[in-house]
């Protein structure tokens, strides 16, 4: 009964979601629910109440705290971007250069390199977004395709790739007792399997979408921001992109924590943009930034409050052991678990912190290859991707886009294509030969 009450539970929560209900409205809703009927089931449960306020509250609570100065100082340092002008001379750069035809698959190379490259996905969110608008713009390009755009990029085949610094990759490695680059065949041919579907698909879209004659649409708030830009100075695309250098270094190479390079980053565009910022309208703007930021990270907390609450459902714990003890090739068990609890929970990182202890202690390396539980697992916890993911819903309102207006490409990109891929990668732990399988 508890498993039945959990399908609902999350089929109620798309439904919201797809339907463009406020994600705060759709996960409280579906919190209350399940946290009814399983004190309902399961009367030693935590009556609702409590469930709400200690366990949900408690998620919500600490993912906001933790995240506080990323998502503030993202969105700070991406408004001085807009304001400056530095993201339209990035731009106007790369159409000048490469041409209109040029900016999608420009764009998937630069979010996939600032991925792998270690920017943290909400962060390279943050400094892309900016410039995506203007690129979008000058191309005519709809906006409601700009989340697609950016999960090509960084929320595809750069997270699985052997080598990736993203937390998918490198949360089997504590467990498993592997390295980055473990599974490193498969993975990097599941990879380029991915890839190249990414680039099918985002071609036959856009060439939908310009057959149709669907373009930019400027609303009241980019309007807005674009009044008094047409005759305005913009700083060379060198000196544009140099507080963006700064950020990424900082990260990379000096490995300061992510709010600190933000802080940096911004400090740098503050010195770099001097005479191109209006600064009697600055802290208005920085006022406008934080408040941006602030949105965002609310409306991710909400959803990682609904998987904390989720994953202390008996439901979710009984299913979890069902797939486990099931009897089915380690590496498939590893993909079913992994993704189960990831669809469940909206988390990749989350459904990989909670399943690797577990099949860890079950397939240790007497009974399979652990780089190749590495890969599968890292696979796994991409390839299940649900509508309430944490990632999809500040993409969605970072770029103001509703999931109804969005999340059909999106979802094809974070959920159809990683399940292809899961699968191909599979078949390849079948038929390669073990030598090269557990390279």
């Amino acid at each position: 009964m508890g498993i039945i009450c959990l399908i609902i539970g999350l089929a109620i929560l798309m439904i919201m979601c797809m339907k463009g209900i406020h994600i705060f409205i759709s996960v409280f809703t579906t919190s209350l629910f399940l946290a009814v009927t399983a004190w309902l089931v399961s009367p030693d449960m935590l009556n609702p109440v409590d469930a709400l306020l200690q366990v949900y509250t408690g998620g919500l609570g600490g993912y906001f705290g933790s995240f506080f100065f990323i998502f503030v100082l993202g969105a700070i340092f991406g408004k001085l971007t807009a304001i400056s002008g530095a993201a339209d001379s990035v731009a106007s750069f790369i159409i000048g250069k490469f041409g209109e035809r040029a900016v999608i698959p420009s764009l998937v190379a630069a979010c996939a390199i600032l991925a792998y490259g270690g920017v943290s996905v909400f962060v390279a969110l943050f400094t892309v977004y900016s410039m995506m608008v203007s690129l979008f713009r000058k191309a005519n390009l709809p906006r409601r395709l700009i989340p697609a755009v950016y999960f090509a990029g960084a929320g595809t085949f750069v997270m699985i790739m052997p080598g990736s610094p993203q937390i998918q990759n490198l949360i089997p490695m504590k467990f498993l007792g592997t390295s980055a680059t473990a599974g490193l065949v498969p993975g990097m041919l599941t990879a380029l399997f991915q890839v190249t579907l990414v680039i099918i698909y985002l071609t036959w879209l856009f060439k939908r979408v310009k057959a149709k004659g669907e373009g930019w649409v400027e609303d009241e708030k980019t309007a807005k921001a674009e009044e008094g830009k047409k005759d305005r100075q913009l700083p060379n695309v060198l000196v544009a992109l140099l507080p963006m250098l700064i950020l990424l270094v900082v990260l990379n190479i000096l490995k300061w924590d992510p709010a600190i390079a933000l802080f940096c980053a911004i400090i740098a565009a503050l010195l770099v943009y001097l005479r191109y910022l209006d600064w009697k309208k600055l802290v208005p703007n920085l006022a406008a930034g934080t408040m941006e930021g602030v949105t965002s990270l609310f409306n991710t907390a909400v959803i990682v409050g609904f998987g904390a609450l989720v994953m202390t459902l008996p439901a979710f714990k009984e299913s979890f052991q069902a797939i486990a003890q099931s009897g089915l090739n380690p590496l498939v068990v590893t993909a079913i678990s992994v993704g189960a609890l990831v669809f469940i929970s909206g988390s990749g990182s989350g459904a990989l912190s909670i399943a690797m202890p577990m099949i860890a202690a079950m397939f240790p390396a007497t009974v399979v290859d652990q780089g190749s539980l590495h890969r599968v697992a890292t696979m796994a916890s991409m390839s299940t991707t649900p509508p309430f993911n944490g990632l999809i819903i500040t993409v969605f309102s970072v770029c103001g886009v509703s999931h109804k207006e969005g999340y059909g490409p999106v979802g094809t990109l974070t959920l159809a294509i990683p399940l292809l891929a899961m699968m191909f990668m599979l078949l390849l732990y079948t038929f390669l030969p073990a030598s090269i399988a557990t390279m």
